[in-house]
């Protein structure tokens, strides 16, 4: 309510007598008071109660985005319920609507300062320049303003590079409170880089000598950042700075700046700081410089004693394969032709081979030629020979290579073949990851031998037979990779080893329990998901028939048999999995085996949704079927995508108790933004199990990612409404748990885990290729993805280039590097066997 102050001087006012200014003056002050109770009055009578803005902001939240929005514009106009003006403010924003700019704009005269506080923080949403008429507003603010709403209005003009606010903007960050403002969503909003852009670099490095560490430490910050030799003797002085938060960030600007005068200062810190020092500097470079920083600090390591030596440099290989910066590649390149240690000579290379650089390939060939325990001696390296996991890695970074260099697989080939031939000819039996390398590289050379192994001669084991042998398991993997290389001679061993099985054994692991059937059993095992990964590889719609036949023998191990349920997506054609649908649906009897199929089958439709078919079990949602078959049918409709008519469906089961969650499911999968804003805004009306549930079931949906899953935009989709969920309130808490969960599950992917799946070198790989795209919309998913992978040495190095792409590797940099804090409860995660408590369906290895 508006305040009129009245001033009486007195010269008009005297005692006991009433002139005609008093009069008129009294007249005013009635008026003034009528007016005040009329339109105090009115106010009183439009106050809601909490339950009415509540109802108010449920009944907006299940709203179409076309219709929220004009009742949002509605809500930003009422100074007199701050409450949903407030919350106006924030979805207005996060939708980025220019009329609910100007509303916000004059939030900013509001006289609750909660309420401008909001306002300031919601124009950060907008940015400059788009936001850029805020700014008058946004000084006239600042003026007015207390403890509550300062430190969000400051930062909200420095986000918008607003220079006449720098000084005020300073005495808030020395004050500590900019650190603590957040976006609208809980985020961290402080950016040292915003808050230089308010002044010239110039000027922000006369602050050096500052008092308040808090600023030196900035200007180190931001001057290392900008990485001009100009500033080397600022850097100097402030890596000699006595406080180490200070030093450190001096330390990246001259691991930036890279000349002989910066690096003998920078080397000379490192020498000669302590343990805990040393380890804070080296997290500095790498956050800060990226991977050339931490390759330079390599020639600050302590060589005066091995084991020293050891540790050091073990610590900077371990922080440069946390980071996979591409930039450090040429740094890598040298150090190997410099260095003659096979040991560090291998991490260069392997740090290489993970950026995705074929100058890795001679060194990890020469090394798959070396035996560790002729490599290392036994005294001075017998950590070194305990295992064979260099070549184990390195085979498999050669394979990753090959997959992602397919015009240069005939040099990769030339170049690794023989090493890696010597090293799986030369144990008894062969590793996977040699195998793998031999179908990735299409090294035909080797078919004689994979044939071998796909099909062994030694005898199959029989009832009774105690000790399995091992052949049979390598089997599993030749069987895989022969189908990869698509050998003619293949075809029939694949066909013929799902046909192994006597007629007569039941290979059904109820079966195999009893009767000493185990070795037989799982030699079964083994050869039938073998050649069920082999079919899965191919992708010959020639084995569909072969695989459903397979699978509907109720008497094959059923391990195998949701392997080859697995493969069938990868062979069947559309028109056969709409025949698959129809199998699903006619599988409906109760019993134990049939419900087997049935939840095999939908693993098929999960791993290749086809809309046109997998629309057809919407009607599986129906609360009657088993729990699981409704979940996976969930799962199948949503990674398809969801078309409009399907949501209409969806969004009615919603409605019921029994088929909510799959419905939400469905939705949150395969849905749009909007569809899922109304879906999570639908739950403040349901009970908070319910909600607990449906982050159950989306929590054991990820464990195995194809190429596909990102090609078809999938993983795209799913990280766009993971980020919508986090802009809900259900209530009045935003909905962190799909964002944490797919974050989780993203970065999970490490190694190949079945027939068509992405291993992390190779995503990251797509991904930085795909940030250079000229398509805008390819370019932002690449960045996104990398984000949600936790790929920072990709992100620095896209923020480093001009382009396109940097802006928005800069930002996600940011959101990487200062992360909400949150206190979400989550359930556990799901690993690669899905064993988080939930699908019966084994995600393949």
């Amino acid at each position: 309510m508006s305040q009129i102050h009245l001033e009486a001087e007195d010269g008009n006012f005297k005692r006991g007598r009433f002139g005609v200014a008093a009069v008129i003056v009294g007249i005013l002050i009635a008026v003034a008071a009528v007016l005040i109770f009329v339109i105090g009055g009115a106010k009183s009578a439009e106050t809601m109660t909490p339950k009415q803005i509540a109802d108010e902001k449920k009944q907006a939240a299940v709203l179409p985005i076309a219709e929220a929005i004009p009742k949002w514009r509605e809500w930003a106009k009422k100074d007199d319920v701050p409450k949903l003006q407030e919350e106006a403010f924030a979805q207005l924003a996060w939708a980025k609507d220019e009329p609910g700019l100007q509303e916000i704009i004059k939030g900013l005269s509001s006289g609750d300062h909660r309420v401008r506080g909001t306002a300031a923080t919601a124009i950060l949403e907008y940015g400059t320049p788009a936001a850029d008429a805020a700014k008058p507003a946004l000084l006239k603010a600042l003026k007015e303003a207390d403890a509550s709403d300062r430190p969000q209005i400051a930062w909200a003009l420095a986000a918008l590079h607003e220079g006449q606010a720098f000084d005020d903007v300073m005495k808030e960050y020395r004050a500590g409170h900019l650190a603590k403002v957040q976006r609208l969503d809980g985020n961290p909003a402080f950016d040292p880089e915003q808050l230089a852009q308010m002044v010239s670099l110039d000027k922000l490095a006369t602050l050096a000598g500052d008092e308040n560490e808090s600023v030196r430490q900035l200007v180190a910050t931001v001057l290392s950042r900008n990485g001009d030799a100009k500033f080397t003797d600022t850097l100097i002085k402030l890596v000699e700075d006595k406080s180490v938060e200070v030093a450190r960030e001096a330390a990246v600007g001259l691991g930036k700046i890279a000349n002989e005068k910066s690096m003998q200062p920078l080397l000379g810190a490192l020498a000669k700081a302590d343990k805990d020092s040393r380890q804070k500097f080296l997290e500095a470079l790498r956050d800060g410089v990226g991977g050339k920083g931490l390759v330079l600090a390599l020639k600050s390591v302590d060589t005066s004693k091995r084991d020293t030596q050891k540790f050091q440099t073990k610590l900077i290989f371990d922080m440069l394969r946390s980071l996979e910066d591409p930039r450090a590649a040429d740094l890598l390149a040298a150090y190997i032709n410099e260095n003659p240690q096979p040991h560090w000579k291998t991490e260069a290379a392997l740090r290489l081979a993970e950026i995705g650089d074929l100058r890795a390939v001679p060194t990890l060939a020469w090394r798959m030629k070396q035996d560790p325990l002729a490599l290392y001696h036994k005294d001075l390296d017998p950590e070194y020979r305990q295992d064979d996991n260099e070549r184990v890695v390195s085979s498999r970074m050669l394979a990753d290579l090959a997959v992602l260099n397919p015009d240069k697989r005939g040099e990769i080939r030339q170049q690794a073949y023989d090493g890696v031939y010597f090293w799986i000819t030369d144990k008894p039996q062969p590793h996977a990851n040699g195998l793998r390398f031999m179908a990735a590289a299409e090294a035909n050379e080797a078919l004689p031998k994979m044939r071998g192994w796909a099909n062994p001669k030694t005898p199959f084991p029989k009832e009774g037979q105690q000790e399995f042998p091992p052949v049979w398991a390598t089997a599993q993997s030749g069987l895989r990779y022969i189908g990869w290389m698509k050998d003619p001679q293949a075809w029939t061993v694949l066909e013929q080893q799902l046909r192994r099985r006597p007629e007569k054994v039941d290979a059904t692991m109820e079966a195999l329990l009893q009767g000493g059937m185990a070795v037989m059993g799982m030699s079964l095992r083994a050869i039938g998901v073998g050649a069920s990964h082999g079919f899965a590889q191919w992708g010959d719609p020639k084995a569909f028939p072969i695989l459903v036949k397979y699978i509907e023998d109720k008497q094959n191990n059923e391990q195998s048999r949701i392997e080859a349920c697995f493969s069938l997506g990868w062979v069947a054609t559309d028109d056969q999995m709409r025949e698959i649908v129809k199998k699903v649906k006619e599988l409906d009897k109760p019993d134990p085996k049939t419900q087997l199929i049935r939840g095999c089958f939908l693993e098929t439709l999960v791993r290749k949704p086809v809309p046109a078919a997998t629309a057809g079990l919407v009607d599986l949602l129906n609360g009657a079927v088993e729990l699981e078959v409704q979940h996976q049918a969930a799962r199948a409709i949503g990674f398809g995508g969801v078309t409009p008519a399907i949501t209409t469906q969806l969004f009615e089961k919603l409605k019921n108790n029994a088929t909510r969650t799959d419905a939400a499911l469905a939705i949150l999968l395969g849905g749009d933004a909007d569809s899922v804003r109304r879906m999570l805004g639908a739950y403040n009306d349901v009970d908070p199990a319910g909600l607990e549930e449906l982050k159950v079931v989306y929590n054991q949906t990820f464990g195995y990612w194809s190429d596909k899953n990102y090609e078809n935009g999938d993983v795209a989709r799913w990280i766009d409404n993971a980020h919508t969920a986090s802009r809900v309130k259900v209530r009045d808490q935003l909905q962190d748990w799909p964002k944490l969960i797919l974050a989780r599950a993203i970065q999970g992917i490490d190694y190949d885990n079945g027939p068509h799946s992405v291993t992390r070198v190779q995503m990251r790989v797509r991904l930085l290729r795909d940030a250079h795209a000229a398509d805008e919309a390819k370019r932002r998913q690449a960045i996104v993805i990398l984000k949600f992978m936790g790929e920072k040495g990709a992100l620095m190095a896209l923020k480093s280039e001009s382009g396109p792409a940097q802006e928005l590797a800069r930002q996600a940099f940011f959101e990487l590097m200062n992360p909400k804090a949150t206190a979400e409860s989550l359930p556990d995660a799901k690993d690669a066997k899905g064993s988080s408590g939930g699908s019966n369906i084994v995600s393949p290895k």
